[in-house]
C-alpha cells in the first residue's frame, strides 16, 4: 500500500465536505507515474517527482483519498529533463493497458523529429502528446513553439491526438503571446483536443480575468482543474466557460498529496506548508487536492450546479472528450 501518511485531519474533511459532493465515478484527467528504472541519467536520491508509483498504486492512493469510487486516469509523461524518456514512455503506456476507461498521453521534447514523434505515437497506441515547458531553452518565459514545435503539432492534428499544455509565460494564459498561438493552432489545426492543464495554469485568479473571455471563443479547447487552490480561478471558469469542456483532475500524486496549499499573492503564487506554531486553531495542513475540492464544491454552490453537472464535470465530460479524440484516431 502506497503510504500517503492519511490522517484524522484528512478524514474529516473528505466526511464532512467532501463525500456528499464527489460523485461515485471520477475520471481524473490530469496524473502522473514514475518508475526510478527510468532515471537515465538522474543522480541523487529519487525525490520529488521521482516518487515510485505505478498504476496499481495510483488505484491505492485513490482508495485512500477518493474512498469507494471508481477511477479512471488520462497519465500524462513525468517531465524531468535527463530521464530515460523513451522507457518511461514505453512503461507508461503498458501500466494503463489494462484500463480501457484510461488513457495515456505520452512526454515529447521539442528536439524530436515529427517522424519520430508520429512513430512513437503509433506504436505504443498514444492518445495524445505531453509536451512541457521545462524542455524549452527558456521555461520561464516560453511560447507554446519553443516546447512543442509546429510540427508536431501537425503530427497530431493528422493522427487526431489530444494535446495537454503547461503554459509558459509569468502570467500564464493572460500572456498575449500565449493567446495570439492558441487563437492560431486551435484554428488551423482542427482535429487536435487541447487540454490547458490546471485551469489554463490560472493558478492566480487575475490571469483568467483578463483572459478567460479569448480562451471561451477558440474551439477544441478542454481544461483539467489540477491542483488550483485559488477560489475565484475555478469560479471565472465555471461561469464563463462552457461547463461541458471543464474536466476534473488532481495532479495526483506527488502535488496533489502535498500537504498545504497554493495561496495567491499580488501575481503570484506559491506552495504554503503551513504555520505549525498557531495557538488559536488547529494548524495541521491537509492534502492539496482536498483544498482543491473544496474551492471546486464551494463554486459549485455559489453557481448552484445541478447533479447532473456536477456529474459531467468529474466523469461526463471526460467521457465525451475521451469518446471525441478517440473517433478522431480512428478508434
Amino acid at each position: 500500500m502506497i503510504d500517503i501518511d492519511y490522517r484524522e485531519i484528512d478524514r474529516d474533511i473528505w466526511e464532512t465536505e467532501l463525500e456528499g459532493f464527489v460523485p461515485r465515478v471520477v475520471h481524473d484527467m490530469h496524473v502522473h507515474v514514475w518508475s526510478e528504472a527510468h532515471k537515465g541519467s538522474l543522480e541523487g536520491p529519487a525525490e520529488g517527482l521521482r516518487m515510485e508509483i505505478d498504476y496499481a498504486a495510483h488505484l491505492q492512493w485513490a482508495e485512500q483519498v477518493f474512498p469507494g469510487r471508481e477511477m479512471h486516469f488520462l497519465a500524462l509523461g513525468t517531465p524531468i529533463p535527463g530521464m530515460d524518456l523513451e522507457g518511461h514512455n514505453r512503461w507508461m503506456a503498458d501500466q494503463f493497458a489494462p484500463d480501457p476507461l484510461s488513457r495515456v498521453n505520452i512526454l515529447v521534447t521539442p528536439d524530436m523529429s515529427p517522424d519520430h514523434v508520429a512513430g512513437r505515437a503509433r506504436d505504443l497506441n498514444a492518445f495524445g502528446l505531453k509536451p512541457y515547458r521545462l524542455f524549452a531553452s527558456d521555461p520561464a518565459e516560453c511560447r507554446i513553439a519553443d516546447y512543442l514545435p509546429e510540427s508536431q503539432i501537425e503530427v497530431a492534428d493528422d493522427l487526431g491526438l489530444a494535446v495537454t499544455l503547461h503554459l509558459s509565460k509569468k502570467i500564464g494564459p493572460a500572456d498575449e503571446d500565449n493567446l495570439v498561438d492558441l487563437e492560431h493552432y486551435t484554428r488551423r489545426y482542427p482535429r487536435i483536443q487541447w487540454i490547458l492543464a490546471h485551469c489554463a495554469r490560472g493558478f492566480n485568479a487575475f490571469m483568467l480575468e483578463t483572459s478567460i473571455h479569448r480562451l471561451c471563443d477558440m474551439p477544441n479547447i478542454w481544461y483539467d482543474t489540477s491542483a488550483v487552490n485559488d477560489l475565484y480561478a475555478h469560479y471565472l471558469l465555471m461561469k464563463h466557460e462552457d461547463r461541458h469542456r471543464v474536466m476534473f483532475g488532481s495532479d495526483g500524486v506527488v502535488c496533489a498529496c502535498m500537504r498545504g496549499k497554493y495561496i495567491t499573492y499580488g501575481k503570484a503564487w506559491e506552495a504554503y506548508t503551513g504555520n505549525p506554531d498557531l495557538p488559536h486553531c488547529d494548524p495541521t495542513p491537509t492534502f492539496v487536492i482536498y483544498e482543491q475540492l473544496r474551492q471546486e464544491r464551494q463554486v459549485a454552490e455559489m453557481l448552484e450546479l445541478n447533479a447532473q453537472e456536477i456529474e459531467d464535470h468529474f466523469s461526463g465530460n471526460a467521457i465525451r472528450f475521451v469518446d471525441t479524440v478517440d473517433r478522431l484516431r480512428g478508434m
